[in-house]
């Protein structure tokens, strides 16, 4: 019933919501699109944990992570095609053909859904008015724009914010208990943050989710081996510009390096995206504080 509705999954619903203003809005929609891309959250979420507030970025950055495997699972559980672009008006199709990706479902929309979760989790827990207005600014704007590429249905966005509203709920409800993953025996600690993402890996070997659990699982190690070894950023513009150069570049030459060595396969993507994650929360930290006039952001 929810599928078969005209209104929510039809070209004709995009046809007559899309706005024709010229190159400009199209510019404007493609970049509020890439804010919602991979490489948007690689580089925003370890400039968090690096140079702002490490509590802050990890609940951010692991529920991301959560919501985009989940996101992930439930695009190829109901495998729904995304808008056909014979059915859409000339220009949204033109948009359609370079914009939309070749093979993935549509529903739901993880730009919509991880936008939710991270602007909205950002918003949560900076509680700044100014801020808020601007995340709920940025989870519209970017959920908008893949109506106005027309890579997604109507019903594909709204099943998205949904979706992200409800991982957005539970890690609210979980934040109370958070510090304490950290402090697990070594067991515990390889059942939940290695072997569980291994296992699901295996069952759902999706690019995204094998990538994503890498990293979920590698950013959790190495904050449990490194606990409150090192102390929570305070901004200090210069130092913190270069921490982030150079832990950005390592991160980035790890990202593509690795790929040269490793063959491109799923368990190969996942140990990448493993070192990936543990080099944020471990081998960037302990860098960083090695070198003396880049520890002095570190309280």
């Amino acid at each position: 019933m929810f599928f078969s509705n005209q209104l929510l999954f039809s070209e004709h619903t995009l046809n007559q919501i899309h706005i024709y203003a010229g190159r400009w809005l199209d510019f404007l929609m493609v970049a509020f699109t890439h804010c919602g891309d991979e490489i948007f959250y690689i580089l925003l979420i370890p400039f968090l944990f690096w140079c702002v507030n490490k509590r802050l970025a990890t609940i951010v950055g692991l529920s991301f992570l959560f919501s985009t495997v989940f996101n992930d699972i439930i695009k190829f559980a109901f495998n729904k095609p995304r808008p056909n672009p014979l059915n859409l008006a000339e220009g949204i199709a033109q948009l359609n053909n370079v914009y939309c990706p070749p093979s993935s479902p549509g529903f739901p929309s993880g730009h919509a859904q991880n936008a939710v979760v991270f602007w909205g989790l950002l918003a949560y827990t900076i509680r700044r008015r100014l801020f808020s207005i601007f995340a709920v600014f940025m989870i519209v704007a970017i959920s908008y724009s893949r109506l106005y590429l027309g890579v997604h249905f109507f019903g594909d966005v709204a099943g998205g914010i949904i979706i992200g509203c409800m991982v957005f709920t539970c890690a609210v409800l979980l934040i109370p208990y958070f510090d304490r993953l950290w402090n697990l025996q070594l067991l515990s600690a390889i059942i939940i943050f290695v072997m569980m993402p291994v296992a699901v890996a295996i069952a759902f070997p999706d690019d995204a989710t094998v990538k994503s659990l890498g990293v979920f699982s590698g950013f959790s190690i190495g904050l449990i081996v490194t606990k409150n070894r090192f102390g929570e950023p305070s901004f200090k513009l210069v130092p913190a510009l270069v921490n982030y150069f150079i832990g950005i570049t390592v991160l980035l030459l790890l990202k593509e390096g690795i790929k040269v060595i490793l063959p491109s396969v799923a368990y190969a993507d996942f140990i990448r995206y493993w070192i990936i994650g543990g080099w944020i929360s471990f081998g960037a930290p302990l860098t960083f504080n090695h070198i003396p006039y880049l520890s002095k952001i570190y309280r």
